[in-house]
């Protein structure tokens, strides 16, 4: 079994767009209002969240589901670098910019439609090849070697391989053109528009306009359906910056996972990869869904439960807490915790070998905070500073001092969001609660071991809400890294 500790399978890919589509189907945990995802009727969907929480592996696990569904439609997954790459826009005004997406997707989903052109025959069968060409996308598709050597006529159309910007160059109309006339439809996912986001105006034009051109597209051209992910972060800002995204607001689905999601997700990657690797094992003799079967398995990797606050917790509950409910993070905490269990010559993971990951594991946190909330705020670092070899926790009234003495009587002046005024203490504490750097203690809230965070309860760090009875910690991924006490 300590061989099965170091196997990455174990616990799976970190990354959703780099797992394998069938091993990811085999185990991903779909919630109700994910199918939206890949229904049909749905022609336009965003999934917001933060990151490491599944944008990526939602798009995935969509796109193999069309595709299995829906077997004579087309299908596109692609980066949103892959679009930039397509199409210069050389004039940033919203409008330009907005059209420059909807050349950019049309572009693409052309070149896929000419790979798959048997024949064309008809003269916007051609005129999609030409454009396709031009790109310089060749595909699979013979006939461009055809093109290469010889002009053709077919019902007296000459298709001779040139460069036709008058023909071709309004990418938008062929495409509406040749789905109108088709029965299948083109899907198109898009994973990290906001791969390299900084917080600027021309940035927040980029991406934002990004949304209007799918939501236009949509709109007009017959059978085209598009999925895109947004972090919350990022989107948080680009609302503020252009009020035109309230219209895409209902398109986007939340994802947030609870302690029991976090739990299923974590025994269905467990249960995948006893099933492959060991399919001579119990495993084909249980019930899936059986608790005992749950307990069973999780009793392979696990030294039983896990020490929690003075209690024993079954493993999930403390993994759910200490990844902040993300899944990339608690593969990746369980991964840690797995090599120090085999360096100690254990076969199962036991409380010790989590405690021991923290440091590695609080380091890779405070890297994962830093790149996701510096374009929000530049002075982040030298916010979560004040509280290295701190307290873990803090009445409200403790914690506003805290920043206050240290950062606002320094003379710091602290700009979150593009805000244009300087932001107070409170304002402070309400972004580090927003982030995820500290969590409110309330023992009655069980379902998260007594820590409310904040996509549990968004409102309860406000001006309008200052309660010096809550207790606030700063959240156990970056006490071990910052030396809390």
């Amino acid at each position: 079994m300590r061989n099965d500790l170091l196997n990455p399978e174990l616990f799976g890919n970190e990354a959703g767009e780099d797992e394998d589509k069938k091993r990811l189907t085999d185990y991903y945990l779909e919630k109700e209002k994910n199918k939206l995802f890949h229904d049909a009727n749905r022609r336009l969907g965003f999934v917001r969240a933060r990151k490491g929480v599944g944008k990526s592996a939602l798009l995935n696990y969509s796109a193999y589901k069309v595709e299995e569904r829906y077997k004579d439609d087309i299908v596109i997954s692609i980066k949103a670098s892959e679009l930039i790459t397509l199409y210069e826009c050389d004039d940033y005004q919203p409008l330009q910019y907005t059209n420059c997406w909807q050349q950019r997707i049309c572009i693409r989903i052309l070149n896929e439609i000419a790979k798959n052109l048997k024949f064309p025959i008809s003269d916007d069968s051609m005129k999609i090849i030409e454009s396709a060409e031009i790109m310089g996308y060749k595909g699979k598709n013979i006939i461009f070697a055809l093109l290469d050597r010889i002009s053709l006529r077919i019902d007296k159309i000459s298709i001779e391989k040139k460069e036709n910007d008058k023909e071709i160059a309004n990418r938008y109309e062929l495409l509406k053109r040749y789905s109108d006339e088709k029965k299948h439809k083109v899907w198109l996912f898009v994973d990290d528009i906001d791969a390299t986001f900084v917080n600027t105006e021309n940035n927040m034009l980029v991406v934002g306009t990004f949304f209007t051109a799918c939501r236009y597209l949509v709109n007009t051209v017959e059978g085209l359906n598009i999925r895109a992910s947004v972090r919350t972060d990022v989107w948080t800002i680009l609302r503020n910056y252009d009020e035109a995204l309230d219209k895409c607001e209902q398109y986007m689905i939340d994802l947030v996972w609870s302690t029991k999601d976090t739990g299923e997700i974590l025994y269905n990657k467990l249960y995948t990869y006893f099933s492959n690797e060991h399919p001579d094992s119990f495993l084909e003799q249980k019930n899936f869904r059986d608790d005992k079967c749950m307990n069973h398995v999780f009793n392979l990797v696990f030294n039983g439960q896990l020490q929690w606050g003075g209690k024993k917790v079954v493993p999930y509950r403390s993994i759910h807490i200490l990844s902040a409910g993300r899944p990339r993070w608690a593969a990746q905490l369980c991964k840690i915790a797995a090599e120090d269990a085999h360096r100690k010559q254990r076969d199962k993971i036991a409380t010790g070998n989590v405690n021991f990951a923290m440091s590695e594991y609080g380091k890779f946190r405070m890297a994962d905070l830093y790149k996701e909330h510096r374009h929000q705020c530049e002075s982040l670092e030298m916010i979560i500073e004040i509280f290295r070899e701190g307290e873990r926790s803090y009445c409200t009234m403790d914690l506003i001092s805290r920043v206050k003495e240290r950062i606002i009587d320094n003379g710091k002046k602290i700009y979150i969001d593009g805000a244009l005024d300087a932001c107070n203490e409170v304002q402070i504490c309400k972004y580090l609660y927003r982030i995820g750097f500290i969590t409110l203690r309330n023992d009655e809230y069980n379902k998260a071991l007594g820590l409310t965070r904040y996509e549990d309860d968004p409102y309860l760090f406000s001006e309008f809400n200052i309660d010096d009875h809550q207790i606030w910690e700063i959240h156990p991924a970056y006490r071990t890294v910052l030396r809390i006490r």
